[in-house]
């Protein structure tokens, strides 16, 4: 029985017991998902990835079975056992008589939008949910199984062993869903990380603190009963090295999770209250390794899924996306502030002084500044102060001068670094599409607008010389009163003066991580 002999068949209303009006097929790289009705049943593919290996009917079987016992430990109403699936007259049938040609795993059908991602996407997460969800957490790595032979997993040579792994089983990856860049300066800084925590990783390993985890614990496996209290689906169950771990494991996944949808703050709140439930002071020294980590091993499945041809196009091009997200979300994890991944965007009214800021934040902070002036100039096929006439501020090169800006800082982002994009964003749209790039690429983004008294502005403009702007006074006052206000958060900062814009512009990227 072939894989796509089994997907067309399965994909047959007819082949269940209690037959729906329809089948609902969703793949990943390791299996398909057939949502018949009020049950929902998963077979595994005959894939063998090293670290997993359902190769064989046998292998398949057997890991079935694990999934339906490690599962109930979490979730015990909804797996509901292994199932066979039969073949007799040229169809395949679930739960039929015969021999078996494959087995899958039987669950309830959980209702639609209800996770916890889902809910947090309709923002329906609040304090109070994450209060429940670390309750519940260090509830089960208390009751989890634990002892010496668990406690191996979270030894230093198994931890490092599985970080390096990744790398190792990514190296195709790299130049599709990761650039040699980050891929380098992230496998770097987990050699890095991995060295200074060893005699904290073995210390805990040796006090029996390793739980059999749940191994894969995003948001998208994590679900409520009606009075509110969690449970958790899809956990490893093809390998316990990657569930025989430090329970900061499980609780990274989420955090990462968190950030990865864009609520740092959710993250913070959780990894309060799970250490609060928990006890567990020493967290904060491990968990920007294992949330890292687990960015990692998401960045890992999904480039899986992108190259894997049986999924749908769009959906490997979804995956390739979230990918790149994650690479980057984890080296700004463990990078030094100064050269995490970040997008500032300095815009302004013509002569408020932006470029010349734009310059100074970008030789402080380490910034690589992309000017619309100069990138407009060149889409045209002028020099940089080659004087351009009223059609090239016409609205059709605005936006290919935008488009432009955007494009390269999204190529820069690729390779990990830190871009600050200068232009006026007069328009509100502007501001937040380059909010939605930086959201795009998991990375941190400031925005800041300068100001400037008229009289400065009108000083600056009449003295400006050898520059790619064409800005005049009239430009500028035309500029007043189109500006639009919105689009995203900004800092304001006064240029005027003796006023330290430089230094307002430092520290409001030294708040936000990304300088020391």
């Amino acid at each position: 029985m072939t894989l796509a002999d089994l997907l067309v068949g399965l994909a047959d209303p007819a082949a269940y017991p209690e037959p729906p009006d329809c089948v609902e097929v969703r793949q990943t790289h390791i299996s398909a998902v057939f949502l018949a009705g009020e049950f929902v049943y998963k077979v595994k593919k005959p894939v063998n990835f090293g670290f997993l290996d359902f190769s064989t009917p046998d292998r398949r079987r057997h890991f079935c079975e694990e999934e339906v016992r490690l599962n109930r430990r979490l979730a015990p109403h909804v797996y509901l056992g292994v199932v066979p699936v039969t073949a007799a007259g040229g169809r395949l049938r679930v739960e039929g008589d015969g021999e078996p040609v494959e087995w899958a795993v039987k669950m309830v059908r959980l209702p639609e939008g209800t996770s916890l991602l889902d809910r947090l996407r309709r923002d329906e997460v609040g304090p109070a949910d994450v209060e429940r969800l670390a309750a519940f957490l260090a509830d089960f790595h208390r009751t989890a199984a634990g002892g010496p032979e668990v406690a191996v997993g979270g030894r230093f040579e198994v931890v490092a062993a599985n970080a390096r792994d990744n790398f190792a089983q990514t190296v195709a990856h790299v130049g599709g869903t990761v650039s040699p860049a980050v891929f380098t300066r992230l496998r770097e800084q987990t050699d890095g990380w991995l060295d200074r925590l060893r005699p904290l990783i073995d210390a805990r390993a040796a006090r029996g603190i390793p739980r059999d985890t749940h191994g894969d614990l995003h948001l998208d496996h994590v679900y409520s009963h009606p009075d509110g209290r969690p449970f958790a689906i899809d956990c490893i169950e093809f390998s316990s090295r990657f569930r025989h771990a430090d329970p900061a494991a499980d609780l990274a996944f989420l955090l990462m999770d968190f950030r990865f949808h864009h609520r740092p703050d959710l993250a913070a709140d959780l990894e309060r209250a799970y250490v609060r439930a928990s006890g567990d002071r020493e967290l904060a020294a491990v968990l920007p390794f294992y949330v890292a980590y687990r960015a990692v091993v998401r960045a890992k499945v999904e480039g899986m899924e992108w190259a894997e041809p049986e999924v749908p196009a769009a959906d490997r091009v979804a995956a390739a996306a979230r990918a790149r997200g994650h690479w980057l979300l984890a080296l700004g994890v463990l990078d030094e502030p100064a050269s995490r991944p970040a997008l500032l965007f300095v815009g302004g009214l013509s002569g408020t002084g932006k470029s010349h800021l734009a310059r100074r934040v970008a030789a402080a902070a380490g910034f690589e500044v992309i000017r619309a002036d100069v990138v407009r100039k060149e889409l045209s096929g002028l020099r940089e102060t080659e004087r351009g006439g009223a059609g090239l501020y016409d609205p059709a090169h605005t936006e290919r001068t935008y488009a432009e800006c955007l494009k390269r800082a999204d190529a820069l982002l690729f390779e990990g670094k830190r871009v600050l994009l200068d232009a006026t964003f007069r328009a509100a749209a502007r501001r937040r599409a380059v909010v939605e790039l930086a959201r795009t690429w998991r990375v941190p983004v400031l925005g800041v607008v300068c100001e400037a008294r008229p009289e400065t502005v009108r000083e600056r403009l009449a003295a400006r010389t050898g520059d790619a702007s064409d800005a005049t006074w009239q430009t500028y006052l035309k500029q007043l009163g189109e500006w639009e206000i919105g689009g995203a958060d900004t800092l304001a900062v006064t240029t005027d003066g003796d006023a330290d814009a430089v230094g307002a512009v430092t520290a409001a990227l030294r708040a936000s991580g990304l300088l020391s």
